[in-house]
């Protein structure tokens, strides 16, 4: 409800703070804060939960997740609905492979923050996107077919992989690493000059 916020945790470290143990990565907290400036006091913290447990490359892939919202987000935007598919996308790593997770969540990012992707029809006639067709994807207007354009120089995309998408699931191994190839190329569009540093880690 409040957005993205900037908290020092003063004196958390000491022997005596209520917040010993409390802050931990990936635990939902209620929290209360003051001051003013972008970088505030927290005055409490609260669990609500117990830290959803992650490990492995898990861990990773939710540092990825959390610099893609420092970047992305401004500070004070209120996104609660954001905030459910960031808990529910932690979770469903226990349940479902890391790709889809992150592929899911990276989607339903850029629809949030107003960036969302075109993924059922052509962007130059509506018409519904084909399995069997290929395409480019222009990130302005979103899919075009190549059968009549020029896509010298652009990363070719098949209409399953749009398709399955569009649907948050993949059908095919090549149709997983296509969406992979495509959402980084639309983030980074978004992200600007300056790289992810949990992506140079890979």
């Amino acid at each position: 409800d409040y957005g993205r916020v900037s908290l020092v945790a003063k004196g958390a470290r000491t022997a005596r703070s209520k917040l010993q143990g409390v802050l931990q990565p990936f635990a939902p907290l209620i929290v209360s804060w003051s001051g003013k400036g972008e970088v505030q006091t927290l005055t409490g913290a609260e669990p609500v939960k117990s830290s959803i447990s992650l490990s492995g490359n898990q861990i990773m892939s939710t540092y990825y997740i959390n610099e893609l919202l420092q970047r992305l987000m401004t500070y004070h935007d209120p996104h609660p609905e954001l905030f459910v598919v960031y808990q529910k996308t932690l979770e469903s790593f226990s349940h479902y492979d890391d790709e889809l997770v992150l592929r899911r969540f990276e989607k339903q990012l850029l629809a949030e923050i107003g960036y969302g992707l075109s993924l059922e029809v052509e962007s130059e006639n509506g018409l519904a996107l084909s399995k069997d067709e290929k395409y480019y994807y222009d990130i302005e207007k979103g899919p075009v077919n190549i059968k009549n354009n020029d896509a010298t120089g652009e990363f070719v995309i098949s209409g399953q992989t749009l398709l399955d998408m569009s649907m948050e699931q993949f059908s095919s191994p090549q149709s997983q690493k296509e969406a992979k190839q495509l959402m980084r190329i639309v983030l980074g569009h978004h992200l600007g000059d300056k790289p992810l540093k949990t992506r140079s880690e890979e």
